[in-house]
């Protein structure tokens, strides 16, 4: 074999009829633990509103060799030029990094080729390891982001309620952040306008689509505990640290279960699925010619019969038609095995 290829490729939905973006959703909502996850008809029902003054949600198929096996959803904060990616997911036969860049690259290529100005990528990842019932989502892309130049934003933070009575995902987490420029710190107030972007333009401006008036207000009561809480611990400080890779992929480095003393890696790469049909293809690439010719002969023998034909008379013919054939299948074969 002297050529071999992979294609990437990544497609944004805009429609909920989108027979791609069912099977993009399957992956998300086969992936995503439940206290993390949105309900799959809040989605399917949000891709086909237009976009609100103050931010644009984007919804994604990551392709590999034209099969769906990723999915995206994020939204652009118009306020403060902030992308808060909700969820970036690859199916666990496709989750390496050789695979992940290629697709975070052609990610980042699309926001730029729309013209989309974006001075911080935000991310809401899980820190804690298998004893605190961590998502393997969480590990995958927190691992896969340091090396994408993405920093943790050094604050306690709670990730909102994913909707009124989803106390389940109320969970203590941590905010990656990514800029067009290396930074070690980010000032107090730079993010508490990023965080109260997300929270009023993002969390709310997408509940409330969803909610009564009763809960709409008992929801946005929630969102205002969760911001000040956040400003009491901002408000004190002259910076806010952004730290690179830690010593340890896991918070918890020493239980048994975190991920990193597990072992498992997103070192490697996609295995080929058409090595065995190749190998079968060429087994029976001869035998198959010589069936398909005997059969073809057999056929003719049993039509001049029936017609009553002298096979002299078409011989020639026949010669000639079944060689074509023959020559035919030997080149379609051929062109498989390469």
């Amino acid at each position: 074999m002297n050529l071999l290829q992979s294609i990437y490729k990544i497609k944004r939905f805009t429609t909920s009829k989108d027979r791609d973006f069912i099977k993009a959703l399957k992956i998300y909502n086969d992936s995503i633990a439940v206290h993390s996850k949105t309900d799959t008809n809040e989605i399917s029902a949000f891709i086909d509103k237009t976009a609100s003054p103050n931010r644009e949600m984007f919804f994604f198929g990551l392709y590999y060799n034209d099969i769906v096996v990723g999915y995206i959803e994020c939204g652009y904060l118009k306020t403060t030029r902030s992308l808060i990616i909700d969820y970036f997911i690859i199916k666990d036969d496709y989750n390496f990094n050789g695979v992940f860049y290629p697709f975070f690259s052609l990610f980042q290529q699309f926001l730029s080729s729309n013209l989309i100005e974006i001075d911080y990528f935000i991310i809401e990842v899980n820190f804690k390891s298998l004893d605190f019932n961590e998502d393997k989502e969480s590990y995958y892309l927190r691992k896969l982001l340091f090396a994408e130049d993405f920093k943790t934003v050094d604050i306690a933070y709670s990730q909102p309620r994913l909707g009124v009575n989803n106390y389940e995902s109320n969970l203590d987490m941590k905010l990656m952040i990514k800029s067009t420029n290396s930074m070690n710190t980010i000032r107090p107030e730079t993010i508490t306008a990023i965080l109260h972007d997300i929270y009023y333009n993002h969390y709310i401006n997408w509940y409330m689509a969803f909610m009564t008036e009763v809960e709409i207000r008992e929801y946005e009561k929630h969102i205002q505990n969760q911001e000040k809480l956040l400003n009491e611990q901002i408000n004190n400080r002259d910076v806010i640290k952004l730290i690179s890779n830690t010593n340890t992929v896991c918070d918890h480095y020493m239980s048994n279960n975190c991920y990193y003393n597990n072992s498992r890696s997103t070192a490697g790469y996609v295995k080929s699925p058409l090595k065995r049909s190749i190998r079968i293809l060429k087994i029976l690439s001869i035998p198959l010619v010589i069936f398909i010719a005997v059969i073809l002969s057999f056929a003719v023998f049993l039509l001049t019969t029936i017609l009553d034909i002298s096979i002299d008379k078409i011989s020639p013919f026949f010669t000639a038609v079944s060689a074509t054939l023959t020559g035919l299948i030997a080149l379609f074969i051929s062109s498989k095995n390469k």
